[in-house]
């Protein structure tokens, strides 16, 4: 009979057991249920919800600096009205109706001297136009003194003004762009891409670009109207100043030709005063009467010259309220930016605590993990050792001996086993 070889090659006892003992901690750790920590995000801080209530307040605060510089400004055209109505009661006609027919009374006496009759009679054509003058300056007043119209100041708005609008909005969204860029790459690289957090923190920094350029036009739509209303009210006043100007001009103008017309006039009632006493009298309280009433019409058109300064400064006091109101809103929303960036700021920094967290409680969950396989590159890289048993039969080898030798065979394989913990 020939003889059969068996050989069996298996770990030694020690280190197959650890390894055993490897696999039974990993099929133990797997059926327990892995504690991953939820992805949390960061509340509004206080110094947001400070800003948004800021903000919110602010709305509108501007309105009662614009309702008194209206009233102002209604009081300024009110006291114009004044200085025109002022302005168009100065007639001095009836005045130098008198003193002319005064005149021609004592013209009438100097008949007998041709020659004085047609010196005084020279001036009268000088006294009618400067009649004349002084009431076209008088027609005039009433215009200079008209009502200031808010809407002309349409007139004077910048045209380029949305042009430069729209590139300021268009340099806004360009920045926007690069910065959703940025935040979606930090998101790809801490794998909060596509999340609720990123999500959130998408829709904050929309809200946050929309509300700036929502600022940005209301800033240049009313800094374009306030600058074109000063501009109105500047060529309003400067035309109602030239009008006035050119009435008081045109008042002075008349007295100086009545003043030069009454010149024959006195001196043909000197000529005709060394003829009689009647006569003289007669010429001076024309003069007089001609005098007092170019003085008259001369403080007139001063009182209504100050009424129009005075309605000119309340339209001024006006425009400086409502500029008041425009400059309060605009530094409000300078403290809501910065009360913004300082929440913000706070707000990141709770974000960052709260991803720490999450970090630290998921190291924490997978370090068992870590261990086993730590563990199991260690068993990877030992040297192996191994265990051969050998079972041999010959022709003469009687049935008993091998009995005996499959036994003792059988007994090693037993106890390699049993010090491993399979049985």
């Amino acid at each position: 009979m020939a003889e059969v070889t068996e050989q069996i090659i298996r770990e030694a006892p020690e280190i197959e057991a650890l390894k055993v003992g490897l696999i039974k901690s990993a099929r133990d750790l797997s059926q327990q249920p892995l504690a991953i920590p939820a992805y949390e995000t960061a509340g509004l801080s206080d110094l947001q919800k400070q800003a948004m209530g800021l903000a919110s307040r602010g709305i509108g605060s501007y309105a009662p600096f614009l309702q008194a510089g209206q009233g102002a400004l209604e009081a300024g055209i009110g006291t114009l009205g004044q200085a025109a109505t002022a302005a168009g009661g100065v007639n001095v006609a009836p005045q130098f109706n008198v003193a002319q027919r005064a005149l021609e009374s004592g013209l009438a006496q100097t008949g007998a001297f041709p020659g004085l009759a047609q010196a005084a009679a020279a001036g009268m054509p000088a006294i009618a136009q400067g009649a004349g003058a002084v009431g076209a300056a008088q027609g005039m007043v009433p215009f200079g003194a008209a009502a200031y119209d808010p809407t002309s100041a349409a007139a004077f708005m910048n045209p380029y003004q949305q042009a430069v609008t729209q590139q300021a909005l268009g340099e806004m969204r360009r920045q926007a762009d690069i910065a959703r860029q940025g935040q979606a790459a930090q998101a790809i690289r801490t794998g909060a891409f596509g999340g609720t957090r990123e999500g959130v923190q998408r829709a904050e920094f929309e809200r946050g670009v929309q509300d700036v350029m929502a600022q940005r036009i209301m800033q240049d739509y009313a800094q374009n109207y306030a600058q074109a209303q000063q501009a109105a009210q500047q060529g309003f006043e400067a035309q109602q100043q030239r009008q006035l100007s050119g009435a008081g001009l045109l008042g002075q103008l008349g007295s100086q030709q009545a003043q030069l017309g009454l010149l024959p006039a006195q001196l043909a009632g000197q000529q005709a005063g060394i003829l009689g006493q009647g006569i003289s009298a007669t010429g001076a309280l024309g003069q007089g009467i001609g005098s007092l009433a170019a003085q008259y019409g001369g403080l007139g058109l001063q009182q209504a010259g100050m009424l129009g300064n005075l309605g000119q400064a309340l339209g001024q006091s006006g425009l400086q309220q409502a500029q008041l109101g425009e400059a309060a809103q605009r530094m409000g929303l300078q403290d809501v930016s910065l009360l913004s960036t300082l929440g913000q700021t706070q707000q990141q920094a709770e974000q960052a605590r709260l991803e720490a967290a999450r970090a630290t409680g998921l190291q924490r969950a997978m370090t068992p993990y870590q261990q086993l396989s730590f563990l199991s590159d260690i068993y990877k890289g030992a040297p192996g050792t191994q265990m051969a048993l050998t079972a041999g039969t010959a022709p003469t080898t009687s049935p008993l001996l091998q009995a005996a030798g499959l036994g003792v065979a059988g007994l090693a394989a037993a106890s390699g086993a049993s010090r491993a913990g399979l049985f």
